[in-house]
Parts: structure tokens; C-alpha cells; sequence
């Protein structure tokens, strides 16, 4: 192939990748703009691809199945939300401060004007525990490294001094992530009558009482 071919299809291709990386994005949060609308059963794909402004076939070519379709939508929510985002959440932050700054992330996403990406995270949570057992597993797993990876991160808060004394990394990972999780069912559940970032600020204000702080007890630390 010339040199002159080469570059004149260039820009040929940059564009189709675009314009391939836009289709996607546009699909994937149909998909998940539905889902949290309908729920994952009563979504199909000729409305996923309506919504986005395309053909079902462009969604079978693209991601083969509806199953495959959420799970590439799952771990791009996943970048934002989840596991996936983890390492940029948590930055260097460690013990209390780790568990703050997810919480702080959450928060931030649910004062935006638009909250339909976080909705659609949690409603593919919930919608996981249906008997579909491709996503039900994929999500357990993707859970599950999330867990682990942030105790970790609170777990590194004792030896730094961001953890109160008596403090178990793993339990209080646990406990932080089920209230976060309850208090998202409920948002989802009753909008009209749960606060969801007044919830979130309330967690942050317990959280903030196992910080280690100089010269308080444990037991002080964690009641005062």
C-alpha cells in the first residue's frame, strides 16, 4: 500500500472509529436509561436501540446478546460507580478517609442535574439478584472485588493513623457498603419520600467517628 493510500484513509478511519465509540456510548446508556426505567426483563433490544437512534441489528452486530450488552454496561457504570473506579475514587486516601471518599463520590454524582447513569447502576444491582444467572454472577463477582479492595485501602488507615483503635477494617467496609446500598434501594424505591444525599451526608458523619483522633480513647472515638 502507498504512502499517499495510507494517509488518505486515515481520517476515513478515525472517523468511523468515532463514530463507532458514539453508537456505543449512545447504546449503552439507552441500556441503562431503560433498565432503571422498566427494569432488565421488560428491556429489549429493538427499544435499546430505538431509544439510542438505531437498528436492533446494530445491537446484536455490536454486543451479540442483551446478556452481553449489560455486562459491557456494567463495567462501564462500573468506571464511575464501582469497582472500576475504585483506584481514582480512593486516591491515597486511607481508613475513615477511604470509606469518605467513596461516599463523597456517590454524592457528587446525585447532585448532578442528570442521575439517570447512577440510577441505571443500581438498578442493574438489583436487578441481578432476578434468576439470570450470567448477571447475577458477573455482578457478585464484580461486588466482591470491591469489597476487597477497599478494606484493604481501610485496613491501611490503622498503621496511618486514620483509624480509631478496635476498628475492624472488614466489618466496617461491610457495614458502610450495605448502608449504601440499603439507602440506594430505598432511593430507588420512593424517591418522593427518601433524601438520598441527606442520607449519604448522615453516613458521612459516622464515618467520620472512626477516624483516630489525637488523644481520644477508642471506645471515646467511636461514641463521642
Amino acid at each position: 500500500m502507498s504512502l499517499d493510500v495510507e494517509v488518505a484513509q486515515k481520517p476515513k478511519k478515525n472517523l468511523q472509529e468515532k463514530r463507532s465509540s458514539l453508537s456505543t456510548k449512545l447504546l449503552l446508556q439507552a441500556t441503562a436509561d431503560l433498565i432503571a426505567e422498566r427494569g432488565y426483563e421488560r428491556t429489549t433490544l429493538i427499544e435499546i436501540g430505538k431509544r439510542a437512534g438505531y437498528s436492533h441489528g446494530l445491537v446484536t452486530r455490536r454486543f451479540g446478546s442483551k446478556a452481553a450488552l449489560v455486562q459491557s454496561l456494567i463495567v462501564k457504570l462500573s468506571e464511575r460507580f464501582g469497582h472500576g473506579a475504585l483506584a481514582d475514587t480512593v486516591g491515597d486516601n486511607v481508613g475513615a478517609d477511604a470509606l469518605e471518599a467513596v461516599i463523597s463520590e456517590i454524592r457528587g454524582h446525585a447532585v448532578s442535574p442528570d442521575t439517570s447513569s447512577l440510577r441505571g447502576f443500581y438498578a442493574l444491582l438489583f436487578e441481578s439478584l432476578k434468576p439470570n444467572v450470567d448477571l447475577r454472577e458477573f455482578m457478585a463477582d464484580l461486588h466482591a472485588d470491591f469489597i476487597v479492595d477497599l478494606t484493604a485501602k481501610v485496613a491501611e488507615g490503622r498503621a496511618a493513623g486514620r483509624l480509631a483503635d478496635g476498628i475492624d477494617p472488614a466489618e466496617i467496609t461491610e457495614l458502610t457498603v450495605s448502608a449504601l446500598r440499603g439507602l440506594a434501594y430505598r432511593w430507588m424505591l420512593d424517591p418522593e419520600r427518601v433524601d438520598f444525599v441527606a442520607g449519604l451526608d448522615s453516613l458521612s458523619k459516622y464515618i467520620a467517628l472512626i477516624a483516630a483522633r489525637p488523644g481520644v480513647g477508642a471506645r471515646d472515638d467511636i461514641t463521642a
